[in-house]
């Protein structure tokens, strides 16, 4: 209680017994004021220590659910750094299992590389964590009225039959933390087919996170209130590493077929995270063929020139790069070629809407020229049989839609021991 309050409730109790002292006299007849005095004294005694007895009971609630936050934030503490020992003891054994073969040119390109992962690693451990300290641990609002000898401390954050809309700030946020840190991400995928044949070529990747029983988050369910609490660019970054990372697992089957995966803005402005996560890259060369990267429009003019040159570090290693989210046409397919991109993703409201700016012969110009720079042009969002029709008289290579699959979780190839990486159909 604040200092306003205690003045309060003694003005309260004082005010009850200088009335008694003074004003009853003269309302009971009979009464003498010695009596009087006696009277108003023992009720600013007992007034006084009532206000004692109810301020020590306050205190003491309060100090109950600190230390239950305390011993809460004691416990995470604990299993983060259980989770960092057995990282850093995982690193050890694979260096020492590199230390003892007999190719020593092999060993640290190996090396490197599992160096070049922990460095970015530890760098999205830090954004994680710290990108929430302002925010009390152990879900203050439900956490603080637990009582301490029935509280369920090791309690994970999950949605428990609820829909997402109907979650809290605080407790989204805290299934997204724990998801990632956990490594409950799932990767989605959409394929990417060849018209007109309807052939897969490609998959465009997505990820979700999973809170503690199950249920299913997207970024675009969390994205905008991370930003607010300044939690976007840690969750952009980690799920770009984690498309990486999973990818690069579905790569070691041997699978010809490559995957798309978005970055963020957000990732861009961070240069620290970006240079190492391009260094990543680079000692992953054997990634290269299998993942093309996707940068939005707006975002490319926005980037400054050392974001360039870090793309053609990437394209010279031989990752290849797509714009996506054209709204302007009047770009260079040339120029677009040169700094390593190989495909241009267009909405199909762009050609086929009647408000759309650009008529037939704009978007088949710009086809030509597309081709001409050997740049692919890929149609998003086609859901109809007629859209498609209408979309082959302008020789689209390919097209990206419900109509040929929705996004679904990836299968264990192995598991499934399946001749090749498939989606999930319902």
């Amino acid at each position: 209680m604040s200092k306003q309050q205690h003045t309060i409730i003694f003005a309260c109790y004082a005010c009850i017994a200088l009335i008694t002292m003074f004003a009853l006299p003269r309302l009971v007849f009979g009464l003498d004021h010695f009596t009087a005095i006696l009277l108003g004294t023992v009720l600013l005694l007992s007034g006084g220590l009532l206000h004692e007895i109810f301020t020590r009971r306050i205190n003491e609630t309060q100090e109950i659910r600190r230390l239950i936050i305390l011993r809460n934030a004691y416990n995470q503490n604990q299993e983060d750094l259980s989770r960092n020992r057995d990282e850093l003891r995982r690193v050890y054994e694979v260096l020492e299992q590199f230390n003892s073969q007999n190719d020593g040119k092999k060993t640290t390109e190996d090396i490197r590389e599992v160096a070049s992962e922990v460095k970015v690693l530890h760098g999205l451990v830090e954004q994680l964590y710290s990108s929430g300290k302002d925010e009390k641990r152990a879900t203050t609002v439900d956490t603080l009225d637990e009582d301490p000898t029935k509280a369920n401390l090791g309690k994970l954050p999950a949605v428990g039959g609820r829909k997402i809309s109907e979650l809290s700030d605080d407790h989204i946020l805290e299934i997204v933390r724990d998801a990632l840190r956990q490594s409950r991400v799932d990767l989605f995928l959409q394929p990417i087919v060849s018209l007109p044949q309807r052939k897969r070529r490609f998959f465009e990747s997505f990820i979700h996170m999973r809170s503690a029983d199950g249920a299913t988050i997207t970024p675009d369910q969390c994205m905008g209130l991370a930003k607010e609490k300044d939690l976007g660019l840690a969750i952009d970054n980690m799920l770009l590493f984690r498309s990486i990372q999973l990818l690069k697992k579905a790569q070691q089957h041997d699978y010809s077929t490559a995957f798309f995966c978005n970055i963020s803005p957000n990732t861009f402005s961070d240069r620290e995270f970006f240079g190492d996560f391009i260094e990543y890259l680079e000692s992953n060369r054997e990634l290269a063929p299998c993942i093309v990267f996707q940068l939005a429009q707006a975002d490319m003019v926005a980037q400054a020139e050392d974001v360039t040159n870090d793309l053609q570090r990437l394209a010279s290693v031989g990752y290849r790069l797509c714009m996506n989210q054209v709204t302007d046409l009047n770009f260079d397919p040339r120029g677009l070629e040169v700094k390593g991109f190989r495909f241009v993703k267009l909405r199909i409201d762009r050609i086929l809407n009647t408000d759309s700016p650009y008529s037939a012969a704009d978007i088949h110009s710009i086809k030509e020229e597309l081709d001409a720079a050997n740049v692919d042009l890929i149609i998003e969002n086609v859901e109809t049989e007629q859209a498609l029709i209408e979309i082959l008289e302008f020789n689209i290579d390919l097209g990206q839609g419900f109509l040929f699959g929705e996004p679904r979780p990836s299968k264990d190839p192995v598991a499934e021991k399946l001749p090749e990486l498939r989606v999930v159909s319902e």
